[in-house]
């Protein structure tokens, strides 16, 4: 999947970070999008 990010690459690198609702919808796309953008993410 392409990822066109407005954010600049690795600009979460190795930060850890919690998502709530990470299954599906809003959720799902700010992990995926976090993920790109270097960090270690957590669903819950």
């Amino acid at each position: 999947m392409a990822n066109n990010s407005i954010f600049k690459k690795k600009l979460f690198s190795c930060k850890n970070i919690i998502v709530t609702g990470g299954s599906s919808g809003i959720g799902i796309c700010t992990a995926h999008e976090l993920a790109v953008l270097g960090s270690y993410v957590i669903l819950l």
